[in-house]
């Protein structure tokens, strides 16, 4: 009997120590695409781009205390590397600590967005530019409080004194340094699940021009039937320029299917106001029976109003992109 038990002990100890101390996790994918994309004021322009994704990823706990890493590298079809993901993230199922280089909450989910091709990424607000991924000479810093399995908080920071270029503010190269905030909630039901944000972002340029600007967000992810529905609102305020930007969005996903539409209006203090209204589309099918293969068809129509002159007031965008999971 207390061999037994001695044995079933020393079992339970291995186990534990292997629950503990898991063999970190290794993956890929490869993903490849052939554009095409025609705009009111220009040729069609045809381009094919990809990459291959590798991810490591390994997770230590002691009791309900863990510390985890992950890398995600890009290689690039055109001849580059790059990094996606590079954090660590500790803490325990309660609180935890996310620090390196990530994408927080998104407050603004597109879903199946294989493509979409605005007429102008300047006309439509995604309560993102304090969301993450930010360049060199920068960093990022996130918090979790999970209250209870309703009620969940999320504070993201970050900061650089160099390149921007991962807040979606523009040209990384002309970005003088940055600061951002940007708390949320989320509220889980059996209906739906709600999350609201707000972030203030602050930067200045090297030409001199400063950018103080504040947004805020909220999004409802439910299902009807067996498809899956985002319904989204962002609302933002330059606080120098006085520009201010109205974005909406609701898409689903129905199996293989998806389907979204964006609707955006702009504000400006002088001159035009431009709104916009993007749709786009995205059908998945298996590739030759082979698991892991698929190939996704995708559409994507942008017009707007009251655009300068000149400018280019309508795009239309197809996209056939390859997946291959290794």
């Amino acid at each position: 009997m207390k061999k037994t038990i001695l044995a079933t002990a020393i079992v339970s100890s291995i186990l534990s120590v292997s629950a503990a101390h898991a063999a970190p996790i290794f993956d890929a994918n490869f993903e490849l695409n052939t554009d095409a994309v025609d705009t009111e004021t220009g040729d069609t322009t045809y381009d094919q781009n990809g990459r291959v994704e590798l991810n490591a990823y390994s997770k230590h706990t002691a009791g309900d205390n863990f510390f985890a890493g992950k890398g995600t590298v890009l290689l690039n079809t055109d001849g580059e590397a790059t990094v996606d993901d590079a954090f660590i993230q500790l803490g325990n199922s309660t609180w935890d600590f996310q620090l390196g280089r990530f994408e927080a909450i998104n407050l603004f989910p597109l879903a199946k967005d294989t493509l979409i091709q605005h007429v102008s990424d300047d006309y439509v607000y995604q309560a993102n530019k304090v969301r993450g991924r930010i360049g060199d000479g920068g960093g990022q810093i996130a918090f979790h409080y999970n209250a209870n399995d309703a009620l969940k908080f999320e504070v993201d920071t970050l900061y650089s004194d160099g390149d921007g270029d991962g807040t979606s503010t523009g040209d990384g190269d002309k970005t003088k340094a940055i600061s951002g905030v940007r708390p949320s909630v989320t509220f889980v039901t059996s209906a739906a699940t709600i999350t609201a944000g707000f972030e203030s972002v602050k930067y200045d340029e090297v030409g001199g021009t400063n950018v103080d600007l504040t947004g805020y967000a909220v999004t409802a992810n439910f299902d009807v039937a067996a498809a899956n529905v985002n319904v989204s609102a962002a609302f933002s305020k330059d606080d120098v320029t006085d520009k201010k930007i109205s974005s909406f969005v609701a898409n689903m996903v129905y199996g293989n299917f998806g389907l979204g539409v964006i609707g955006s209006n702009v504000d400006n203090k002088t001159g035009n106001d431009p709104s916009m209204l993007t749709t786009y589309i995205a059908y998945t099918v298996p590739l030759l029976d082979i698991e892991n293969a698929t190939v996704t068809f995708a559409g994507s129509y942008s017009t707007a109003d009251d655009v300068a002159v000149g400018a280019n007031d309508k795009t239309t965008a197809a996209r056939v992109r390859f997946n291959y999971g290794f």
